[in-house]
């Protein structure tokens, strides 16, 4: 924190103007332009706080201020928009780390390191590039909500990725799949307890995995039925005589008629002897931690680099003098709905991916095993909706922007002053001049209307219009005052 403030106190009381001077000259014209510059600001804090409806005067106005901004359709779209998308990193700062830990079976600090190694990086490259983007491009508050709008799409479609990238489960015995009594195999309920260590006396709330030679990891050595243990010379403890490593499980083809069915059959390893088991978790073939990182750090960067266009949007879509409340509002939202909530909902839903609970005086305690392919799947699922409602929100912002200035348009357009410009068409008969027009809208001010009026009064003229296009109206004025002026005989 010091590191962060002490570089505060560097800065002056009063910021400079943005003026640049061009050379040394223009100095003296610079400071009367500085001075005027201070004057018209001051004015325009004056002016103000009448225009946010007394906000910063008064005390009471403040409900009445958040009334107005929180009606401002856009300011509230992009607000949600925003805390939807802040709720998704939230959700991968908080349960990334576990995730990873879970799905690829690496230690915990392992799982941090990453986590940090990948999401803060790509965030800040994110937001960097969007304001880049902003600044070069120097998008309006209508283009950066499009530009806010297409990340949030591409970074949608980039989430189907983590649904693919990712491990199975363990084969954890007693849990998701049962204890190998025989030659087949029958899916029960679970049960830690089976007939090779029903008479161990285990204890079930001491969670000490092993790794069976059959590949299937045990909750414990005595639950796997070892009777005589063994250390190996690298500090691993080796078990032997274990009753209930007899077996492996080899998974058959489907067969005709059983199209969505597996068969399972166990095959004897051990005939006249019992198996062995080592101690940890048995290690999974899974070779898609890189490809998870890589895209993870995509959709990260991708993510962020809306962030400054939501900030940009949300800036001007309230007047100057209610933006400081307007992100005041913003914050509360992203508190609310986004920071607060984000932890406790997602942590619910992933809770319901466990298949191994700590059982601890029959009060439940924390998740030992999670089912990895039901807690990806929920994971960025959940993720993945509020991206879709981030993406409806932010396109609603976009069109409420669009609809203010058609409408806008369409007003100034109704109420400016339209005048006529007028093509004449001299004829050089003996008959009298025929003004021929072709009508497009024109805009002016009072003084030019009052002009064009006072040197209208002094032509004789008579003005016809003709349809069509500017050259064919002209040849029909020409045809018309040919027939005119054709003698009668």
């Amino acid at each position: 924190m010091l590191f962060v403030i002490l570089p505060m106190f560097t800065f002056p009381k009063k910021l400079p103007p943005r003026h640049k001077k061009k050379n040394v000259a223009d100095d003296i014209s610079s400071d009367d332009d500085i001075v005027k510059e201070k004057a018209n600001s001051k004015q325009q804090v004056d002016h103000e706080v009448p225009a946010s409806m007394g906000f910063g005067r008064n005390v009471k106005e403040l409900p009445r201020a958040a009334v107005r901004i929180l009606s401002n359709m856009t300011f509230l779209f992009v607000s949600l928009s925003y805390t939807a998308e802040s709720a998704i990193v939230t959700a991968f700062i908080t349960f990334i780390p576990k995730f990873i830990e879970s799905q690829f079976g690496i230690p915990a600090s392992n799982a941090s390191i990453y986590t940090g190694v990948i999401i803060v990086p790509s965030a800040g490259v994110g937001i960097v590039l969007g304001g880049y983007i902003i600044k070069k491009l120097k998008l309006s508050a209508r283009e950066s909500a499009k530009l806010a709008m297409i990340c949030s799409g591409v970074s949608l479609l980039c989430f189907s990725t983590l649904f693919i990238v990712g491990c199975e489960s363990i084969n954890l015995g007693g849990i998701n799949i049962p204890y190998t009594t025989g030659p087949t195999l029958t899916m029960t309920h679970r049960n830690l307890t089976g007939s090779c260590n029903v008479n161990c006396g285990c204890k079930i709330h001491e969670y000490e995995p092993v790794c069976g030679s059959d590949g299937i990891t045990y909750f414990n050595p005595c639950l796997a039925g070892c009777i005589s243990v063994g250390n190996h010379s690298t500090g691993i403890r080796n078990y032997t005589e274990c009753a209930c490593v007899q077996s492996r499980q080899v998974i058959t083809p489907p067969t005709v008629g059983q199209r969505s069915q597996l068969r399972v059959v166990i095959v004897k390893t051990y005939l006249n002897e019992n198996g062995y088991a080592v101690s940890g978790k048995c290690s999974r073939t899974c070779n898609t931690l890189i490809p998870f990182l890589v895209f993870l750090f995509i959709v990260t960067l991708i993510t962020a680099c809306a962030q400054p266009s939501a900030i940009i949007v949300t800036l001007r879509s309230v007047e100057d003098g209610e933006r400081p409340f307007a992100l005041g509002m913003q914050f509360v939202l992203l508190r609310t709905l986004a920071y607060i909530p984000t932890p406790i909902y997602f942590g619910a839903v992933i809770d319901t991916t466990c298949m191994l609970w700590q059982q601890e005086c029959g009060v439940q305690g924390s998740c030992w095993e999670y089912d990895v392919t039901s807690f990806r799947f929920v994971y960025f699922g959940l993720a993945a909706g509020l991206k879709c409602i981030g993406f409806l929100f932010i396109f609603l912002a976009w069109y409420s922007i669009k609809y203010k200035e058609e409408k806008t348009q369409r007003q100034m357009w109704r109420d400016s002053p339209i005048n006529t410009v007028s093509e004449v068409v001299g004829n050089t008969g003996m008959q009298q001049n025929y003004a021929r027009t072709r009508s497009c809208p024109t805009f002016s001010s009072q003084a030019e209307r009052a002009e064009d009026m006072s040197l209208a009064a002094g032509m004789h003229s008579t003005a016809q219009t003709y349809p069509g296009p500017f050259t064919e109206a002209i040849n029909a004025a020409f045809e018309k005052v040919s027939e005119d002026t054709t003698p009668r005989i």
